[in-house]
């Protein structure tokens, strides 16, 4: 588990699972990097509940180091079959497609 801060992500907004969900930029990345959680808030709601966007791998193996990531930024791209997180590395690029929420 490796816990990073994408900026970029911050306040970004996704629909998913029946809610809107507001992007903290706090990404943690599991599983030898095929997965990324990124933590997101409900904004509407009073208490705001907090949950776990879940991003999977599209194309293994190129997935990210979790024991030594690197300098990373990314950023969240919506297409015709949902969100993606764009994360750029120095030396490549990977996409993560949302596909699970996890309540926290």
């Amino acid at each position: 588990m490796v816990e990073q801060h994408f900026p970029a992500l911050e306040g970004e907004r996704v629909q998913y699972s029946g809610d809107t969900w507001e992007l903290t930029g706090e990404i943690d990345i599991k599983q030898n990097g095929d997965l990324i959680h990124a933590t997101a808030r409900t904004p509407d709601r009073v208490r705001g509940s907090t949950s776990l966007l879940g991003f999977t791998l599209e194309s293994p193996p190129a997935s990210l180091n979790p024991g030594n990531p690197g300098e990373l930024t990314g950023e969240l791209e919506q297409t015709d079959a949902g969100y993606e997180l764009v994360v750029h590395r120095p030396h490549g690029t990977a996409r993560y497609k949302l596909n699970n929420l996890r309540s926290t």
